[in-house]
């Protein structure tokens, strides 16, 4: 199956639009989903072409660079749908309320999606990511990584702002960069007074701890999250994967940047079709 970067999210993030149709064949308009910076544009395309949307003809896609701008597509009527990971698209569900995913679970049962929530590392980096990859197989044996999954996912989709997280200080220990975009709530994801707040600040805090190592965290947009790895202005960046699908035959490398390592992953989410409530793609009733 193949592996897409996200949520959004994401993923990297990117946002891929479709056009769709009803079976009367009428136009709705673009349709857009939350990806990576990294993906080969014609790989992404054919992932999508088999994978979103199976039931309601489409050509073409179009790209946006954030969750923002792709949100407001959807509100304006520029694009009809959008494609999310789960925990991102309840988390507009309960911020707006305006939103619904097309698809339920048993609907989608024979093509569910599902993605991967990674980190991303230079190849030149093999021990770093090891020494994380061991530190999140604690933190999911020791039930820490639900903890963190029930205060910094579940609570902030049912409404709550969590508490920023100030990762511990380590006297003349080694400091390792982790990019935020803030773009992929409430994984990745800024609160009102600006902070960062998020599922992985808290992950990557409570890693650090394990590991005895300083974290900084620095902001950038979710399309320079490759470049900043590559650039060496970030040691870490968040991204994502699809897992495997039956009508993909390629490996799951098209979508991971030359030169780079992944973690293990540490969440797991489904991928999404998203429409406004008052669109003519809308379910009768939400899942």
């Amino acid at each position: 199956m193949k592996k897409l970067i996200c949520l959004l999210l994401a993923l990297v993030l990117c946002v891929v639009c479709v056009v769709s149709s009803l079976a009367a064949q009428e136009k709705l308009g673009a349709v857009g989903n939350l990806t990576k910076l990294g993906i080969e544009e014609g790989a992404l395309n054919k992932i999508l072409a088999g994978a979103s949307f199976k039931d309601t003809p489409y050509t073409g896609l179009k790209y946006y660079d954030t969750l923002n701008s792709m949100t407001a597509a959807l509100n304006s009527g520029e694009v009809a749908a959008i494609t999310l990971d789960e925990y991102t698209y309840k988390y507009l569900l309960s911020r707006t309320g305006k939103v619904v995913s097309i698809k339920t679970p048993e609907e989608s049962q024979n093509h569910v999606i599902e993605g991967s929530y990674v980190m991303l590392l230079r190849d030149d980096d093999k021990e770093l990511c090891s020494r994380i990859s061991e530190a999140i197989a604690g933190m999911k044996s020791d039930g820490t990584l639900d903890a963190l999954k029930v205060k910094y996912i579940d609570e902030c989709i049912a409404g709550a702002d969590p508490e920023p997280v100030s990762p511990d200080v380590f006297d003349g220990a080694e400091t390792i960069r982790v990019a935020l975009t803030g773009d992929r709530p409430p994984m990745d994801y800024f609160n009102a007074a600006g902070q960062p707040a998020g599922f992985n600040t808290a992950l990557v805090s409570e890693i650090a701890k394990r590991m005895k190592v300083n974290v900084l965290f620095i902001s950038i947009d979710s399309g320079a999250r490759a470049v900043s790895l590559a650039s060496k202005r970030a040691d870490v960046v968040f991204w994502s994967e699809l897992n495997n699908f039956d009508n993909w035959e390629h490996s799951h490398t098209e979508d991971q940047p030359e030169n780079t390592v992944i973690t293990e992953a540490y969440a797991k989410c489904r991928i999404v079709d998203v429409v406004l409530q008052t669109s003519p793609l809308a379910p009768k009733s939400e899942e």
